[in-house]
């Protein structure tokens, strides 16, 4: 009887050896098609925030990336607002922003990437994340060439509450911050922001104020919060590069 005990113990101890061991040659082998997946998602977001492909447009991993490198112009820039000029094993894609704030504001690398034809700057993007109100909001805002009117917003990643704050990845919603303004009639940054209930004629200042998702406030005013947060990292960026076109 002890005999048969000491055998299955032995049985179990190899069973889970080699499960452990196939888990983990699975999850190295896995690992470089999940980043390249990842890097792919980001820039078919990138491109939809920008509105250089369409929500419905049906695109291969490889005409995202030609279509990408085709249009977008990666660079770095600091809090300062000036381009750095990276390492020869660095590239923006390398950049985390998650990770780059936990640094000082002034240390921080910012990753912008530049629609470009023929050389002149088309629209400007750049990565927004926050707390909603479970999780971590990850997305994409693009400016238009006056660096103040938004073209497009996309969130990708999230974990917030299906049917309510899950409801900012919908196009019913992004769709709403198309055309409104970071910048206030004073020319103070203060960014967009998402009100209670659906904008107005009669809402004040109506050209930065977006409709809100009912149920879903507080998702909304995590939106909000690190929308201007975000924005204000590239602030100096923004205004050194606006008074060239006023």
């Amino acid at each position: 009887m002890r005999r048969n005990r000491y055998y299955s113990y032995i049985f179990i101890a190899i069973i889970t050896i080699v499960a452990a061991g196939v888990l983990s040659f699975a999850a190295k082998f896995l690992r470089p098609i999940q980043e390249l997946n990842e890097a792919v998602e980001k820039k078919k977001n990138i491109m939809l925030a920008m509105d250089i492909i369409g929500p419905d447009e049906k695109l291969s991993r490889e005409e995202i990336i030609n279509k990408f490198d085709e249009t977008i112009k990666p660079v770095a820039v600091n809090y300062q607002g000036e381009i750095m000029t990276l390492s020869e094993r660095q590239t923006v894609a390398d950049i985390d922003p998650e990770s780059e704030a936990q640094k000082p504001l002034e240390k921080q690398l910012l990753p912008l990437y530049l629609q470009q034809r023929e050389g002149e700057t088309l629209a400007y993007c750049i990565p927004v994340f926050g707390k909603g109100l479970w999780s971590t909001i990850y997305g994409y805002l693009a400016l238009k060439q006056d660096l103040n009117t938004i073209k497009g917003i996309t969130f990708y990643k999230h974990g917030e509450t299906p049917g309510l704050g899950a409801e900012v990845a919908t196009q019913w919603f992004t769709e709403n911050f198309a055309g409104k303004q970071i910048f206030n009639k004073d020319g103070e940054l203060v960014s967009v922001e998402i009100i209670k209930g659906q904008v107005t004629e009669s809402t004040p200042q109506a050209y930065r104020k977006v409709d809100g998702i009912s149920g879903a406030t507080k998702t909304c005013d995590g939106v909000n919060d690190f929308l201007l947060k975000d924005l204000e990292k590239y602030k100096n960026y923004i205004m050194k590069n606006r008074t060239t076109k006023d």
